[in-house]
């Protein structure tokens, strides 16, 4: 059987706060467009809201279709979902919800995420290239799914790859990743037709469910690991969010190394910690070390 190796990528191989600093203050603006709400005001409300999701992060997620399929604190991304709602309820705008869950989750999200910048993880060259390098040994499979867009995704590998080739890096190239970019993974969508695994697991510290039947991610998943010929024992999955990331792969038998940051929950950490085939890491060579590591077959 083989070895797969799967990564996320934003937030996994990037710095999310650095990169999606232009994605938030573009989406204020909208906000503030939508609001008839100078953007000084907006601004400030927004802080007060990201407080309260930073003080109390068990309380708050990333709804969609009227489920929690995320925390809300981990990354600026997601913490503008509910920063835009309250903001929105607030100046009482938009409040059909089918309309604004069309605007804010799909329009305002997907044009302002064309705004973000290119900021690494520390090492992610590096740790991609030892993985590529082991790939071309026949030593394991590597892929990227991720639910942003494959060619957004594909543009920030080959800004990596120029950013370490003009640094006189040495080594293999990163361009043979560009290919194996699998993106719009839709890792929130939730199907209750997917019995493989269970509905939901339950983590110490956190008061709701964590929904595993994530069916269009399943298929991704399982139609790599098919084709590189490995059982689920013999899966990696890096991922920065063990909610959207890492839930569903590790109830499937896989292997899972949770990249955390600052904003990562304490329930995460504390469950991946307590379990057999979980990882918490702080640096994208441990990452590697994993992935690499001969008993990890």
């Amino acid at each position: 059987m083989g070895k797969l190796v799967i990564f996320d990528f934003d937030g996994t191989l990037t710095d999310a706060e650095r990169e999606g600093a232009p994605f938030r203050g573009g989406y204020l603006e909208d906000v503030a467009t939508l609001t008839g709400w100078p953007l000084s005001r907006v601004a400030e409300a927004a802080r007060r809201v990201e407080d309260e999701i930073a003080a109390r992060p068990e309380a708050y997620g990333w709804l969609f279709e009227g489920q929690i399929v995320a925390p809300a604190s981990v990354d600026p991304y997601l913490r503008m979902m509910p920063v835009a709602r309250r903001l929105l309820d607030e100046a009482e705008a938009l409040l059909n919800p089918t309309d604004r869950e069309r605007v804010l989750d799909g329009l305002l999200y997907k044009y302002n995420y064309q705004k973000t910048t290119h900021c690494f993880r520390e090492g992610a060259a590096e740790c991609l290239q030892a993985l590529l390098r082991a790939q071309e040994e026949g030593a394991l499979s590597l892929r990227v799914v991720t639910n942003s867009h494959t060619d957004a995704v594909q543009a920030k590998i080959r800004r990596l790859e120029e950013e370490r080739a003009a640094a006189g890096g040495g080594g293999p190239s990163l361009t043979p990743l560009v290919a194996r970019v699998h993106g719009r993974a839709k890792k929130y969508a939730l199907d209750d037709a997917l019995t493989e695994v269970p509905r939901a697991l339950t983590l110490p510290g956190l008061d709701r469910p964590v929904l595993l039947r994530r069916r269009h991610y399943h298929e991704a998943l399982n139609a790599l690991r098919a084709e590189a010929g490995a059982a689920w024992g013999d899966v990696w999955v890096f991922g920065d969010i063990f909610e959207l990331d890492l839930s569903l792969p590790l109830a499937l038998g896989a292997r899972v190394g949770l990249m955390a940051n600052a904003f990562t929950p304490a329930w995460e950490r504390d469950f991946l910690r307590a379990h057999p085939r979980g990882h918490v890491l702080s640096a994208l060579s441990e990452a590697a070390a994993l992935a690499l590591a001969p008993e990890s077959r």
